[in-house]
């Protein structure tokens, strides 16, 4: 059965115009959600640097899409 996740806490952070879009682009060339995506990246760099933390499952909340991924 899976496991009912909630998220009570929002990590927020003012980006360039160009970093929002260029994160945006991404999520939708893998066919996530940009919360989703910056889930993975935030967890992927606090793996990176050695920081204790329990993983979330793997997030995929928007169905990709048939064929090949398109090209960042």
């Amino acid at each position: 059965m899976a496991e009912i996740i909630s998220f009570p806490a929002r990590l927020t952070a003012a980006v360039p115009t160009e970093l929002a879009d260029a994160v945006r682009r991404a999520a939708e060339a893998r066919g996530l959600t940009a919360a989703d995506y910056l889930r993975g990246a935030t967890m992927a760099r606090l793996m990176l640097d050695g920081v204790p933390f329990r993983p979330l499952p793997n997030l995929m909340r928007v169905a990709t899409r048939g064929g090949r991924s398109r090209v960042l």
